[in-house]
């Protein structure tokens, strides 16, 4: 897996799908593609409006989350 800088430095986070609370967003850099997973229900998602793309730079505290926890895969 690259570093969160490499992740998020320049790339867009799409959304893919939304599913049992879960909302799931795919990030393309150079090398990799990943799926990141966000649990809408917490609290911190409570008043973010769902965008079909943001640059992932704004999702980076949840890509944070999804390293250390272990819910942003590498899909490719």
């Amino acid at each position: 897996m690259e570093s969160l800088i490499t992740i998020v430095k320049g790339t867009r986070a799409k959304l893919s799908f939304v599913c049992a609370g879960k909302v799931y967003y795919q990030i393309e850099t150079k090398k990799h593609l990943y799926q990141l997973e966000i649990n809408s229900m917490e609290k911190e998602f409570e008043t973010t409006y769902l965008e079909k793309e943001y640059k992932a730079i704004t999702l980076m505290r949840w890509i944070r989350k999804g390293i250390e926890n272990e819910t942003l895969i590498q899909l490719k």
